[in-house]
């Protein structure tokens, strides 16, 4: 028997002339309300989940969303479906940590030290390569993006304004390096970079001045062109971060 209170339930009502659109968002909130569950340890990896009756029951759905969001997350890797033994939550190691929405159910509950040390050296083995070939490569076009996003950086007053200008600082510098293969990362970079930021920024603080200084000069070499302090640039970054996470600054 479920424990109802045990679950975030999502409380819709399926109507039988409901239109596509209200049938997709009850889905894609059912596919956010199990996967931060799974994700946060709510259903532990390995162990088998509920039944697609409890599941309905629980979340307050009827069968066919239940059903269609239990594929939603098997192609995210979270669970596998087999039709005798039921559905299973997978290993992390098979989860699809790419998909924003993954990455984004970690930042649901207290951030895995391990996930963010992986993390902080996925962004040390490709942004300072992508900032080298930006500060050789990027185009007028590409300097205005950068120094538009910096510049929402610096006159942002809230943490959220703060982070999403960040974003797109550091996607601009992807997109500016030139490589196609290195900008067909940004999207799964992005939300790299969001959990990166969430957990190195101060919930209610204000934007870190320090970081601040560190994109300018960034910012800086790759308008002057200058590869090697494009790159000193971001590996500043990346260690102020991760001293920020370790707790070793403010």
């Amino acid at each position: 028997m479920i424990d109802v209170d045990a679950f975030r339930a999502v409380r819709v009502v399926m109507l039988g002339d409901m239109s596509s659109s209200r049938l997709r968002n009850f889905h894609h909130q059912l596919v956010d309300a199990v996967g931060r569950d799974i994700v946060t340890g709510t259903y532990p990896e390995g162990e088998q989940m509920p039944t697609e009756p409890q599941l309905a029951e629980a979340y307050g759905a009827s069968r066919l969303v239940v059903r269609e969001a239990m594929k939603s997350l098997a192609a995210k890797g979270l669970v596998s479906i087999r039709p005798r033994t039921g559905t299973h939550v997978l290993p992390r190691a098979q989860w699809h940590l790419f998909d924003p929405a993954v990455l984004s159910w970690h930042g649901e509950g207290d951030f895995d030290s391990g996930l963010l040390a992986d993390l902080l050296e996925l962004r040390l083995a490709i942004e300072p390569l992508a900032a080298r070939l930006a500060a050789t490569r990027a185009s007028e076009t590409d300097l205005i993006e950068l120094r538009s996003a910096f510049e929402a950086m610096a006159g942002a007053g809230h943490r959220t304004d703060y982070i999403e200008a960040d974003l797109r600082f550091h996607g601009a510098v992807v997109r500016a390096c030139g490589n196609v293969f290195i900008q067909q990362l940004e999207m799964a970079l992005s939300a790299v970079w969001k959990t990166s930021f969430l957990a190195s920024s101060s919930p209610t603080g204000a934007p870190d001045s320090a970081a601040l200084k560190l994109h300018q000069k960034l910012l800086v070499a790759i308008e002057q062109h200058d590869a090697a302090s494009a790159e000193k640039a971001v590996h500043g970054l990346i260690a102020r971060a991760t001293a920020r996470i370790e707790g070793r600054e403010t």
